[in-house]
């Protein structure tokens, strides 16, 4: 059932009920009231007609001819009386001699007074025998109908002895016509309220179910998305739960505009930065892998160097063996320089064998010289490598800053985003600081190196004069005997020179160890920088696909709001 027909049953279905219950109780109480008041009318008229005839003193008697008297009264010639209270009440009056009618006003068709008649058994047993006062709704007189009050004629100065009766009676006819139409009048005036308050709850139930259907039609169009509904004005003015009703509505479309409004705009707004994300995500994915291939370059180099820093070391212990044996035979040259004037041949193989150490340490010298300068050009690609990945680090600390920028705009749902920035700006911290180290090492090992080199190049020197000396002693073996003298001056050089390059080459030592404790270091750290590279790269990947993926959900988002039309 529609609320419209509640309505009309609600208000119709009470007013129908309370005034058929209206018209059957004014039907009911007005037709006993007035035959209340009819009774009542004929009872005093009777109790008139009784008093008028008592005031005559004297028993009621009936004499030979058949006239009742009243003491000195004649009932029977009591026309006037009877005429008169007709005439003063409109009502019939008659007595009644025992069940006879003596007097009546009443006349029949032919104008003539209606006597002699009896009155009927009910009324002669109610009054007469059981002496009491008698209303009755249809008494016939001569086929006339008439409302009747009959009341017992006590004897004279007797309280038990009812000689016979009064009685009073007017047209039911005319009574009951009267008593209609009044009830008609009623009834009209009842039924005429009714249709009013019938067509004024038609009216409001109309009005209402109007004003809600056309509540229910704009929260329709809301629920189909229609944000930019107009309601009428006039539900707007009402102060009725209708008016309410409409207010409500139109500060929940305005509240849903504002939010959609405002959703939407964030929903592009993370769709935007979604978008920024990826593109930086990917390109710091592109920039990381090139990373990793540098620093695969720098793994490689920095094994290779660490690899040539251990071979050059073995070399250098080789050469260190080889200064001492150096310097061993030249204490025995020393020590038998003595008997050089007369042993030649053997100072001959002496010197063949020294101009043969003289080339293995040039050789030495040379293979020294070789793995010196493969660690130059180690150092420069290790320079050249951590100023790359310096650049890298900085980069990557530009986008780690953009990217925190990008997270502190997406508010709540960028506080992931901001931990992974957060994490990528220290990693790229730390990758500074390890190129940094790198370089200062390579520096360090670019200086070690060349100190190097120039003690190779001392070396040479010292090489190249001895072999000049070997030269010279070859050519003056003849003369070593008359030249001992001066062969001794320079074994004694020869002793200076090898202390010297005892010394230099326990420098070079040393040099060579530091350098390859510093490869050693080298390569740790940057295999630590390129699993920090791994991890890096693996973050931006990670990064790329939640990028995606909060493009998709803003997306989503953003169709799931064009639902909803704002103007």
């Amino acid at each position: 059932m529609k609320i419209k027909k509640k309505i009309l049953l609600l208000a119709i279905g009470p007013t129908l009920l309370l005034g058929a219950v209206a018209m059957i109780l004014t039907l009911t109480m007005v037709r006993n009231s007035m035959m209340e008041e009819i009774e009542e009318a004929l009872k005093g008229t009777a109790a008139a007609t009784l008093a008028a005839y008592d005031q005559n003193t004297g028993e009621y008697l009936q004499t030979s001819n058949g006239d009742i008297w009243k003491g000195s009264y004649n009932v029977s010639k009591s026309e006037n009386l009877v005429d008169r209270i007709k005439k003063n009440t409109g009502m019939d009056v008659t007595f009644f001699y025992g069940k006879k009618r003596i007097m009546t006003s009443a006349v029949d068709d032919k104008g003539e007074r209606i006597l002699q008649s009896e009155a009927g058994e009910t009324v002669a047993k109610q009054v007469l025998q059981l002496k009491k006062e008698y209303f009755s709704k249809a008494v016939s007189i001569e086929g006339v109908l008439n409302y009747g009050y009959f009341m017992p004629v006590y004897q004279e100065g007797s309280k038990d002895e009812v000689v016979g009766m009064v009685f009073v009676g007017t047209n039911k006819q005319e009574k009951d016509a009267a008593i209609n139409r009044m009830l008609i009048t009623m009834l009209i005036a009842v039924g005429f309220i009714m249709l009013v308050c019938v067509a004024v709850a038609t009216k409001l139930a109309v009005s209402m179910s109007r004003n809600i259907n056309g509540s229910i039609h704009l929260v329709r169009k809301i629920a189909e998305g229609n944000l930019g509904v107009e309601i009428n004005q006039k539900l707007l003015k009402k102060k009725d739960e209708i008016g309410d009703l409409a207010r409500a509505t139109a500060a929940l479309c305005d509240t849903m505009q504002t939010t959609i409004r405002e959703i939407s705009h964030h929903a592009q707004s993370l769709a935007q930065a979604s978008e920024m994300l990826g593109k930086a995500a990917e390109d710091t994915r592109y920039t990381m892998d090139n990373v990793r291939l540098a620093v695969d370059t720098v793994v490689g180099n920095s094994t290779e160097q660490a690899e040539n820093s251990s071979d050059t070391s073995k070399h250098m212990k080789e050469m260190g063996d080889t200064i001492t044996k150096t310097t061993s035979e030249v204490e025995l040259l020393s020590q038998t320089a003595a008997r050089m004037q007369a042993s030649s041949e053997k100072a001959a193989e002496t010197l063949a064998n020294l101009c043969h150490i003289n080339e293995q340490v040039e050789s030495m010298l040379q293979n020294v010289q070789e793995q010196t300068d493969r660690t130059n050009q180690s150092v420069q690609k290790i320079q050249e490598s951590t100023a790359f990945i310096s650049s890298i680090a900085e980069e990557t600390n530009l986008l780690s800053l953009n990217a925190s920028i990008e997270a502190a705009r997406a508010g709540e749902s960028g506080r992931g985003f901001a931990v992974v920035a957060s994490q990528i700006k220290e990693l790229s911290e730390q990758s500074n600081s390890s190129s940094g180290e790198i370089e200062r090492t390579a520096e360090r090992l670019a200086e070690d190196s060349q100190g190097a080199v120039e003690s190779m190049q001392k070396m040479q020197e010292i090489i190249s004069n001895q072999s000049s000396s070997m030269e010279e002693t070859r050519k003056v073996l003849q003369e070593v005997m008359e030249e001992i003298q001066a062969s001794m001056q320079r074994m004694s050089q020869m002793e200076e020179s090898t202390g010297e390059l005892e010394e230099v080459r326990n420098e070079v030592v040393g040099a060579v160890e530091v350098l390859a404790e510093i490869a050693k270091n080298n390569l740790e750290s940057t295999k630590q920088t390129y699993q920090q590279t791994e991890e890096v790269a693996d973050t931006f990947a990670k990064l790329n696909t939640s990028a995606e993926e909060l493009r998709m959900i803003s997306e989503k988002l953003v169709n799931s709001i064009r639902y909803f039309h704002v103007d």
